[in-house]
């Protein structure tokens, strides 16, 4: 019986180490937003956000639905940022939960929101062509 369950164990713990060291495993999947920014852009929102993360961080999540644009980062620290940019008046919508930090912007008819919680959103403020405040 002892034989059987470690000829059984064997095969996935090999599985689980592959997995691990030879893709990744435990590393968060990032995607391009220029496609998503691109249809923004065509859809007629103005001052996008730039194509690439700050120096470090990663871009985990890109989505441009119902006239908002949503990026979602991750710091060098793996703290979740998010980017919300759109024509509407999502300042009023767009609110921070409890122990997050927001930083809101407005040029025209567009307004840019970060939300973060426990991370330093200034790398990111100072590339966006909207400047961002408390």
């Amino acid at each position: 019986m002892a034989i059987s369950l470690i000829v059984l164990l064997i095969p996935v713990i090999l599985a689980a180490l592959a997995i691990k060291y030879l893709y990744g495993g435990t590393d968060p999947v990032t995607v391009d937003p220029t496609e998503t920014i691109g249809s923004a852009q065509r859809a007629g929102l103005t001052q996008l956000p730039p194509p690439t993360a700050p120096e470090g961080w990663k871009v985990v999540r890109a989505n441009f639905k119902d006239g908002t644009l949503r990026i979602g980062y991750l710091t060098q620290d793996e703290k979740g940022v998010q980017l919300i940019q759109s024509r509407s008046d999502i300042a009023t919508t767009e609110q921070a939960r409890d122990g997050e930090t927001r930083l809101i912007g407005r040029s025209g008819d567009m307004t840019v929101v970060l939300l973060g919680r426990n991370a330093d959103l200034a790398p990111l403020a100072e590339t966006l062509p909207i400047k961002v405040q408390p």
